[in-house]
């Protein structure tokens, strides 16, 4: 059974600090270009993305006692964030 990369939005945007699941990711093995909310999630030890055409891991994270282990596969399209968007709130 598994659910999608939609189901770790909040986690994603934790580890990365900003919203992942509309990133573009290119399979390393098939050259798909789909987006992270797209690819099949799995629970186990730890959550695994997949390929949703192929198969291949996308992506694995653990949780650890002081934060997380992630190992990324394939290409992960990040556009820089705007300075606007990454400046504290006033206040």
């Amino acid at each position: 059974m598994h659910t999608d990369g939609n189901a770790i939005a909040g986690l994603l945007e934790e580890i990365f600090g900003r919203e992942m699941t509309g990133t573009e990711r290119a399979c390393q093995s098939c050259r798909a270009r789909t987006l992270i909310g797209g690819h099949p999630l799995y629970r186990g030890a730890g959550l695994v993305l997949r390929c949703p055409s192929c198969g291949d891991v996308a992506a694995c994270i653990v949780t650890t006692e002081d934060g997380y282990a992630v190992s990324l596969r394939g290409t992960w399209r990040l556009e820089r964030l705007s300075p606007s968007a990454s400046a504290p709130a006033p206040g």
